[in-house]
C-alpha cells in the first residue's frame, strides 16, 4: 500500500483544523493508501484543542510541538527534517492548516503522485478570492518576479514530493526562505495541478500587507544571483533605449532593489541558522477512534 503524509504547519489555528481534518478524511476514503498527518504546533499561544472524536481513513495524527514561534516556512522544513529523521519512506504531501488549500485535491495529487512518484507536484491557484488591492500587489509581485529571476510561481505550499527528495530540499537553507522558492530551485521537473483558491474556513488571517511583502521579497531573495545578473542585462540594455531621466530612475530602482534582496538573507540570518529538529520541544500524538480502516 502506497505511504503518504501530510504536513501542516499551525499557529493557533486549531479550530481550522477542527473542520480541516475530517475534510481531508472524507475526501481519501475511496482511495487504497496509507495516510498519515504531522502538524508543526509553531509555537501557538493557544493551547492545542482539537475536538477530533473519530476519523476513519487516517491512521495517525502527530503534532511537532516547537519550543518557540519560527514562522511557517521553518516550520515546513522542520516537518520534513522529523520525517528525514526517522527514516520515512512515501509520499509527502505540504498544505495550510486554514482551509485556502482544498483538501479535494489530495486525490489528484495521489493519481499524479503514483504514476510518477518522483516528480514534485505543484497545486497552482487559478483565481483568488482576495480584494483588489491584494490581487494587484499580488501581479506585480509575479511581474517583478518573471523580469528578475525568469520564475513563475505561482502557487502556495500545497504541494508534493517523494521522501527520495528529502535530501535535496534540505542540503541548503533555502527553505528557511521560502518552501515555494526552493522547490523551484532544486527540482526543474515537476507536474502543475491547476485549481481555484478556496476561502480560509474560519477566524482571520494572521497576515498584513508587510508580511506578505516581506515574504514575496524572501521568495525573489532565493533567486539572489539570478537578480543581480538580469538586472545587469537590463541595466546594459536600457541604456540604448531610455532617456537620461528615466536611465538614471531605473537604475537607482534596480540598485535599491538588489540592496534589499541581498539584505534579505542577512536580516534573516539568525532564523535561517536555526538547528529545526532541537527546536522540538515534545511529539504528540493524537487519540481517536478508527471507524473503519484501521480498527
Amino acid at each position: 500500500m502506497n505511504k503518504y503524509t501530510i504536513i501542516i504547519p499551525c499557529f493557533n489555528d486549531w479550530e481550522c483544523l477542527d473542520i480541516l481534518i475530517p475534510k481531508i478524511d472524507k475526501e481519501i476514503k475511496d482511495i487504497n493508501v496509507e495516510f498519515s498527518i504531522i502538524i508543526v504546533n509553531d509555537g501557538s499561544t493557544i493551547t492545542q484543542n482539537l475536538k477530533i472524536k473519530k476519523l476513519s481513513n487516517i491512521k495517525s495524527i502527530k503534532i511537532l510541538n516547537l519550543k518557540k514561534n519560527v514562522k511557517a516556512q521553518i516550520a515546513i522544513a522542520t516537518g520534513l527534517d522529523y520525517l528525514k529523521n526517522e527514516k520515512y519512506e512515501g509520499g509527502i504531501i505540504v498544505m495550510d492548516a486554514d482551509g485556502q488549500d482544498d483538501p479535494k485535491n489530495i486525490i489528484d495529487i495521489v493519481e499524479a503522485s503514483i504514476k510518477d512518484p518522483l516528480k514534485t507536484i505543484t497545486i497552482n491557484r487559478t483565481t483568488r478570492e482576495d480584494v483588489f488591492l491584494f490581487k494587484l500587489f499580488y501581479q506585480i509581485y509575479l511581474i517583478i518576479t518573471i523580469v528578475f529571476t525568469n520564475k513563475y510561481m505561482k502557487f502556495g505550499v500545497y504541494s508534493y514530493i517523494n521522501s527520495n527528495s528529502l535530501k535535496k530540499i534540505l542540503s541548503t537553507n533555502d527553505i528557511n526562505m521560502a518552501y515555494v522558492a526552493s522547490l523551484v530551485k532544486h527540482f526543474k521537473d515537476k507536474k502543475a495541478i491547476y485549481v481555484p483558491r478556496k476561502k480560509r474556513m474560519t477566524g482571520e488571517s494572521k497576515n498584513n500587507y508587510l508580511n506578505l511583502i516581506n515574504y514575496a521579497l524572501k521568495i525573489i531573495s532565493v533567486f539572489k544571483y539570478r537578480v543581480f545578473f538580469n538586472s545587469t542585462m537590463l541595466i546594459v540594455i536600457s541604456y540604448f533605449f531610455l532617456n537620461y531621466i528615466n536611465y538614471l530612475t531605473l537604475l537607482i530602482f534596480i540598485m535599491f532593489f538588489n540592496i534589499l534582496i541581498f539584505s534579505i538573507p542577512l536580516m534573516n540570518k539568525t532564523s535561517n541558522n536555526i538547528e529545526r529538529l532541537p527546536n522540538i520541544g515534545n511529539v504528540e500524538e493524537i487519540n481517536y477512534l478508527h471507524e473503519k480502516k484501521y480498527s
